[in-house]
């Protein structure tokens, strides 16, 4: 439309210059023709920029409306999707809290009246007021599985089919390696009403307390934050690498805002290339057995592989049952 206008205004020009006694030729016809032409071309670039100014301001209200579809995360208790801030610590005063190391072990030999192994009074005394558990506190009948993923060694699938299997729900603690190799496995875990806990990206030999105070909450967090924008899943449970840990470490991680987990069962599963009698591994898982216990397998271990469905089965049948983490209840 405002094109022909400008085409009509063009040839009244021309008109109007002839009327006036200006000749139609020569210098005035050539001057008109150069107004018309640029009256023309003016009108096409406003018209090409206002479309132009159209289609952008027509994209947002098109893609605005489009949903981003949530996966992973649907039916999880609200602490697994509820972001979870790790960074209200207070340094100065973690400063003065021993960092003094312990390894981590005690006697599967001596028992108490329930069973359980003796040791878990003297931690529970080092770390128990800073939110880290060895054991639940119970009488019941019911104990807690959980695995240590530092790399996938191809059994995760596996241990996966088997506890959907038996309906078990574990608690999985992976590293920075396993996230960065196998999120699909981590996926799946979440998908399937599995737990997810802080394993660390280093896993230091010396243990957690030889990083420092800060290197050891940027390697906490780091991880943290990894899980929680790849997923949508907020951890909120802790394992320390062979259990190495000190008052202050543990003390750092309740001020984070996790639980640091130890356990009251484990064996020499860790090495893949010496794995033990599945068979005797077997009776040994069985004959520990204790209320609220905690038990360590890696997922790295050909043989827990094998007697998962078994010890499953055989826990079962010896009157226990295996419950669901308590996350909530453990933050002192």
């Amino acid at each position: 439309m405002k094109k022909s206008i400008a085409i009509l205004m063009a040839l009244s020009l021309c008109m109007t210059m002839t009327a006036c006694g200006s000749p139609a030729s020569g210098n005035k016809q050539e001057e008109a023709s150069e107004i018309a032409t640029t009256a023309i071309q003016n009108t096409e670039n406003t018209e090409s920029a206002e479309a132009t100014t159209e289609l952008s301001t027509a994209a947002p209200e098109e893609t605005s409306t489009q949903a981003v579809p949530e996966t992973g995360t649907e039916g999880l208790p609200s602490y697994a999707t509820e972001k979870m801030d790790v960074t209200n610590v207070d340094f100065d005063a973690l400063s003065e809290i021993s960092n003094d190391s312990e390894e981590y072990g005690f006697s599967n030999k001596w028992r108490d009246d329930l069973n359980r192994p003796d040791g878990l009074e003297y931690y529970d005394s080092l770390y128990g007021k800073y939110s880290a558990y060895n054991h639940i506190d119970t009488e019941d009948k019911i104990i807690y599985l959980t695995m240590d993923e530092g790399y996938e060694n191809g059994y995760t699938p596996t241990i996966l089919d088997t506890l959907k299997e038996k309906q078990v729900k574990v608690v999985f603690f992976v590293t920075e390696q396993f996230y960065d190799e196998h999120p699909e496995l981590i996926q799946r875990m979440i998908d399937e009403g599995h737990i997810i806990g802080n394993h660390t990206c280093s896993h230091p030999a010396a243990g957690m307390p030889s990083l420092g105070l800060k290197a050891e909450y940027k390697d906490i967090k780091k991880l943290n934050d990894e899980i929680y924008d790849t997923f949508g899943y907020q951890m909120r449970l802790f394992r320390f690498p062979q259990g190495n840990a000190s008052k202050q470490s543990c003390a750092l991680l309740q001020q984070m805002g996790y639980s640091s987990i130890f356990w009251s069962f484990a064996y020499h599963d860790y090495d893949p290339e010496d794995q033990e009698d599945p068979g005797e591994t077997l009776d040994r898982c069985l004959e520990y057995i204790h209320p609220g216990a905690i038990y360590l397998l890696h997922a790295i271990s050909k043989t827990n592989t094998e007697i998962l469905g078994d010890f499953i089965d055989g826990a079962r049948e010896a009157g226990y049952e295996f419950g669901e983490f308590p996350v909530e209840d453990l933050q002192k």
